[in-house]
């Protein structure tokens, strides 16, 4: 397969003077070729069709591969104002940043969603050392619809040392905003949180206009935005009394409760939270294989009651998400800090049930 070429040809047998003219002519084009030239920002590629590969690199190191059965054009610009690089979702573990002070934002002259495409970012790893941050922990950042966070997506990251860029792999489109983010741990990847008191058990929520995911180690995920910085410290309490319950209901795992309790939480801050449930068990306490839908709630009471009885959370606002996550999703909630369990309850008082106004 072929890869585009300068959009002018060179005959052979011109003068030096008329040689000299043509190439000064290609140089100021408004269209770079994808494998001949270095690109600069702004500068019109041409995409090939016919599923024949354009390869173009940019000034920069950015170097764009893909694969098309049309042709197109795209155009890639800097964003020198980009989202901070500490709100990401999709990967867990904290504290990302950005390694370079702007994005790239590719667009294309048409909607493409067909095609096969990788984006590379640059780095220096004598910066990043500087910095104290490996190689293997540099990602690739695509900003979300919402413009609230970079999206990291862990099955399609590839670092490649030998070229001191970083990947995102098996893309289909690639029109968007792209960041290169870092990260200070000596961990790579997924990074899950456990339970209980200390530096390393704390999650560290940044203040701003962004979102930021934390998850511990059972499945137990946090989105946050919050418009000041926070902590979070997730503990675990043992026994689980039927009167801590309300009604006909019955706790689907009756030995802990999650004891939420942040420092610095404030208002306004909005918390997705996901809270696993165990399937196996549900399945054993009702006897069914029927997945538990609309059976399953979230309830919470304060922090510091140890008599209470625990309030489901307003059931509208909850949504039951089955295998593989086996997770119940709880959007919107304004304060967290409490002690929350999974509810197993009857449907006449999942109807009659008020909740908790978050």
């Amino acid at each position: 397969m072929e890869s585009a070429r300068l959009s002018g040809a060179v005959e052979i047998g011109l003068s030096d003077a008329d040689l000299l003219t043509v190439l000064r002519r290609e140089s100021n084009t408004t269209t770079a070729s994808p494998e001949d030239d270095l690109a600069n920002f702004g500068d019109t590629i041409n995409i090939l069709g016919l599923m024949d590969r354009t390869d173009q690199d940019f000034v920069d190191g950015l170097a764009l591969d893909l694969i098309s059965p049309l042709n197109r054009t795209l155009v890639v610009q800097q964003n020198t104002s980009p989202l901070s690089g500490s709100f990401v979702t999709g990967s867990n573990g904290e504290p990302f940043m950005a390694l370079s002070n702007y994005s790239w934002v590719i667009s294309v002259n048409e909607t493409a969603n067909d095609l096969i495409a990788k984006i590379e970012l640059p780095y220096d790893p004598e910066i990043l050392s500087q910095m104290g941050i490996d190689q293997s922990n540099t990602y690739v950042g695509t900003l979300a619809a919402d413009k609230k966070s970079w999206i990291i997506s862990e099955s399609q990251r590839n670092v490649h040392i030998s070229e001191n860029k970083t990947r995102i792999i098996k893309m289909t489109s690639i029109a968007g905003e792209y960041m290169l983010l870092g990260r200070m741990t000596l961990d790579t990847a997924n990074i899950f949180v456990q339970y209980g008191q200390g530096p390393t058990r704390t999650v560290n929520v940044t203040g701003g206009p962004g979102v930021q995911e934390a998850e511990f180690i059972d499945g137990l995920r946090f989105s946050m935005q919050s418009i000041n910085a926070f902590t979070m410290n997730v503990e675990l309490r043992n026994g689980i009394q039927q009167a801590e319950l309300p009604g006909k209901a019955s706790s689907l795992i009756d030995s802990f409760a999650w004891v939420i309790n942040t420092t610095g939480f404030t208002q306004p801050s909005t918390v997705e939270m996901r809270v696993p449930f165990n399937r196996a068990m549900f399945q054993s306490l009702r006897n069914t294989d029927t997945p538990p839908t609309d059976q399953l709630l979230v309830a919470k009471r304060p922090l510091e009651d140890t008599t209470g009885q625990f309030v489901p959370l307003i059931p509208e606002n909850q949504e039951v998400i089955n295998a593989p996550e086996d997770r119940i999703r709880v959007p919107g909630i304004t304060d967290i800090d409490g002690q929350y369990v999974v509810l197993v309850m009857n449907s006449d008082i999942i109807t009659n049930v008020s909740g908790v106004a978050e």
